[in-house]
């Protein structure tokens, strides 16, 4: 038993390396080099650049992924409560109840302030 698990552990681990290897190949194979003037002149605070690269990131994409994660995380600490449920305690039950209630009112809060919205507002 421990060792298929060690098995799959490793196959999983291989198998995210490779789609993390495709997709960062896939990012320098299709990434477009913009040729600029003022590209490479100082800016503002007077030192010069090290680069020409230039990456553009949408905030809400950024706080989409960041709460997808939290969550995430979160619903992986409350994936042992369902096979131990029957042998909670009363301040154990109190506890768990609280943490949902809290990823509850952060997906609330978060979507009363349109952060889970792919629009920019």
């Amino acid at each position: 038993m421990g060792d298929a698990v060690v098995i799959g552990l490793i196959q999983n681990v291989l198998i995210f390396g490779i789609i993390f290897w495709l997709l960062t190949w896939g990012a320098e194979y299709f990434y477009t080099n913009k040729h600029q003037l003022t590209k490479k002149q100082f800016y503002e605070c007077g030192f010069k650049a090290l680069s020409e690269l230039n990456i553009q990131i949408n905030l809400n994409f950024f706080m989409l992924a960041v709460f997808l994660i939290l969550y995430d995380v979160e619903f992986t600490f409350l994936f042992p409560i369902l096979f131990n449920y029957s042998i909670f305690s009363s301040i154990e039950f109190t506890l768990t109840f609280l943490f949902l209630l809290f990823i509850v009112a952060s997906l609330y809060y978060d979507w009363l302030h349109s952060v889970l919205s792919w629009s920019a507002e």
